[in-house]
């Protein structure tokens, strides 16, 4: 039966998930949690104490770590024993390590929000906010995100802007506008694999391009203008999406030129932090042939939903067409929140302390890693492993999984998964840091150790 157990964080400082290790410790080292006592799921026990369920989950990693729990598939966390008779004792007693999920790292968001909440509550301007309102979102909600966007080397024009419910939804919206079942769609030969999906979706035939240590190759780019008449093109300027290349401004500007001559619409998606001298976006040299993307998911909050696609003015009244025919209009209620987070300072901050997370990660990565050959962007949390022969991604993965390490092969990300190259994608994310490094270590060991046989069948 599970164990009605909620540990009293008020005097604790450091990181939360350390303090609920350190209560638990402290809990079953006085007997006020007994061997084989289950413990509170992760949602329920976030709910009890207000957190994210990425906080419990690092708290139970590193209780596993410690000896104090053990993790049952299907079954819970119990309080680990002592001696032979535990009520749990099961075969293995070292939890999965997940470097598979692009995400934001994590940091304390619920005292802010429920200030924020208070706020709006005590106010007498949220009429409307329920309502059916403008598809493309409320006026001030476009202009705030504008000059939020402005930040991020694009200045935006509100009146071509359309807030939606994240990125994805931005995709959605862009494709559903631009494209017809049949239309090529040039993409990264390592893409985003949500796009993958769309392009099912709607039926869409993938040209992949070229891709080097810069990013995407601006001549595999005009070849296939030129020679197959593709017309829509998605690509991620900024921190690419396994392998964390940005491109250099002399190579968005031959994109845009490229694009400009051979009549292209450039789908941009730009989500991920940046570094304050990043080149200016595709969509500032060529805003009449780009469609841009952004949100506020991978900088500010991942369960904000608050992003936006900015469009020529020839494309928009077809943009907000797709917007009413998928979801009508983003809620403004969330985008009323992201914007005053933005006005008030609050979303500035909240980036500021990810990326000081997001260093201390990166520290404790560049140890664990020395001696790989590792790629990696500062302001972001995920790196881009790449193995030498004969590994595969998709055999390294399959390997660090039977360690108990989850990592994202090349093969997810490829459009053709046979020419993937041998490389792994890594996420740092919410982690406790001694984990992390022990996780670290024992991918680089398996990456010198090469694959070795593998089963077959007669």
């Amino acid at each position: 039966m599970e164990t009605i157990w909620q540990p009293d964080l008020t005097e604790r400082s450091g990181p939360l998930y350390r303090a609920i290790a350190e209560r638990l410790a402290e809990d079953i080292r006085e007997r006020r949690l007994e061997a084989g006592q289950r413990l509170p799921t992760m949602r329920i026990l976030a709910e009890r104490l207000e957190v994210t369920v990425g906080t419990v989950y690092r708290a139970y990693a590193l209780a596993e770590t410690q000896g104090l729990v053990v993790r049952q598939m299907g079954r819970g966390t119990f309080v680990r024993g002592r001696g032979a008779d535990d009520a749990v004792a099961p075969a293995a007693t070292e939890g999965t390590v997940d470097l598979s999920r692009n995400e934001p790292v994590e940091i304390p968001l619920g005292a802010t929000l429920r200030r924020t909440l208070a706020e709006m509550g005590r106010e007498s301007d949220l009429e409307g906010l329920l309502d059916y309102g403008f598809s493309q979102g409320q006026p001030r909600h476009r202009e705030v995100l504008a000059r939020w966007i402005g930040r991020r080397g694009f200045a935006a024009d509100p009146e071509r802007m359309i807030v939606t419910s994240g990125a994805q939804q931005a995709l959605t919206i862009a494709l559903g506008a631009l494209t017809r079942a049949g239309d090529t769609l040039m993409v990264e030969a390592l893409t985003y694999p949500g796009i993958k999906n769309l392009a099912r979706l709607f039926g869409l035939k993938l040209r992949p391009l070229a891709i080097d240590g810069d990013g995407l190759d601006p001549a595999d780019l005009r070849a296939a203008c030129r020679d197959e008449g593709a017309r829509v093109l998605y690509c991620m300027p900024n921190v690419h999406n396994p392998t964390t290349a940005t491109l250099s401004a002399a190579r968005r500007r031959e994109v845009a030129e490229i694009a400009a001559r051979h009549g292209v619409l450039v789908i941009e998606d730009d989500v991920y932090p940046r570094a304050a001298e990043a080149p200016p976006a595709i969509a500032e040299l060529r805003p009449e042939q780009t469609v841009y993307i952004s949100s506020l998911s991978k900088t500010v909050a991942p369960g904000l939903r608050v992003g936006s696609i900015t469009a020529p003015a020839r494309l928009y009244p077809d943009l907000v067409a797709v917007t009413q025919t998928t979801s009508w209009m983003a809620p403004p209620l969330m985008a009323e929140l992201a914007c005053r987070w933005i006005e008030d300072g609050t979303a500035e901050a909240l980036e500021r302390q990810r990326e000081a997370v997001t260093r201390r990660l990166h520290g404790v990565a560049e140890a664990a890693l020395e001696g790989a050959a590792y790629r990696r962007e500062p302001h972001n949390a995920h790196l881009w492993l790449p193995l030498e022969a004969p590994w595969s991604g998709a055999e390294f993965a399959a390997k660090a999984a039977g360690h108990r390490i989850l990592v994202t092969p090349a093969e997810h990300f490829a459009i053709d998964p046979s020419r993937a190259p041998a490389a792994v994608r890594l996420c740092l994310g919410a982690l406790d840091e001694d984990l992390l490094t022990a996780a670290l270590k024992t991918l680089v060991a398996l990456a010198r150790g090469g694959p070795g046989p593998a089963e077959f069948r007669m």
